[in-house]
């Protein structure tokens, strides 16, 4: 009772926080971005990473800074930003003997599956989208536990998330493409001739990226990416399928 209470007056102040997030869509909304990739960042190195945790560490946060002051003064695109910090990464992985292989593999995946979503988030400039990016997310993961906890008997991939079950899984694809479809219905987001597959795939697409980082979890032998939010763990916790969902909202919905 005490790790449920824990859980729920996290769940409060994290939908306070994000509350005034969305009601800004500015500078705050800017900040949270960069916040957020980085500690995310930080979470994901300091897992895999094996030598350099530290340096590793500070390029993440230092690629993220870039790209948060390029929203302001945009010297350059982002994606030549990605190529040269890439070109850097190289480099110091090449003259730094004590720089292993594993973490330069650490950091090039932290790069392109961490920080290249995040970054996407700056592309969203109106509500009623960001909304819907948490909004999939977040109902495909609350109706996957409420149908798997009333109906699951059959394990989904017990080897990677052996508390997921199949009826979960359906139940929360179903719920999650009904609650879309009234939610783009009413914001009237279907101006994109794709928002059709963004319909369809986007709650799978969403269990996908809560499974994979899952996989992470269980080859690291971690329960928990961080311990920033009390009784629900680190920021990868609560971002795990939201980092698949944006990119993939912004080019159906867009």
């Amino acid at each position: 009772m005490k790790s449920f209470y824990k859980r729920l007056i996290t769940t409060v102040v994290v939908l306070l926080l994000l509350g005034l997030v969305i009601y800004d869509m500015n500078h705050i909304y800017r900040f949270a971005i960069f916040l957020f990739a980085s500690l995310a960042s930080y979470e994901v190195l300091h897992m895999m990473t094996d030598s350099r945790k530290k340096l590793t560490c500070i390029l993440a946060i230092m690629l993220n800074l870039i790209l948060y002051i390029n929203i302001y003064t945009s010297f350059m695109p982002n994606m030549h930003i990605f190529v040269l910090m890439l070109i850097l990464f190289s480099i110091i992985s090449v003259l730094d003997k004590e720089f292993s292989s594993r973490s330069f593999i650490s950091l090039i995946f932290t790069t392109c599956f961490i920080i290249m979503p995040f970054t996407m988030f700056y592309d969203i400039a109106d509500r009623s989208k960001l909304i819907l990016v948490f909004l999939i997310s977040t109902s495909s993961d609350i109706f996957a536990y409420v149908f798997g906890s009333l109906f699951g008997k059959h394990k989904l991939i017990e080897r990677i998330s052996p508390n997921k079950t199949i009826e979960g899984s359906v139940g929360s694809y179903i719920t999650s493409l009904a609650i879309t479809y009234l939610y783009i219905s009413y914001f009237n987001l279907k101006s994109n001739p794709y928002y059709i597959i963004g319909l369809i795939l986007a709650p799978i697409v969403a269990q996908f990226g809560d499974l994979i980082f899952s996989k992470l979890k269980r080859y690291y032998n971690i329960k928990d990416y961080g311990y920033i939010f009390p009784g629900h763990g680190g920021i990868m916790d609560r971002f795990d399928s939201i980092l698949l969902v944006c990119p993939f909202v912004i080019i159906c919905f867009f």
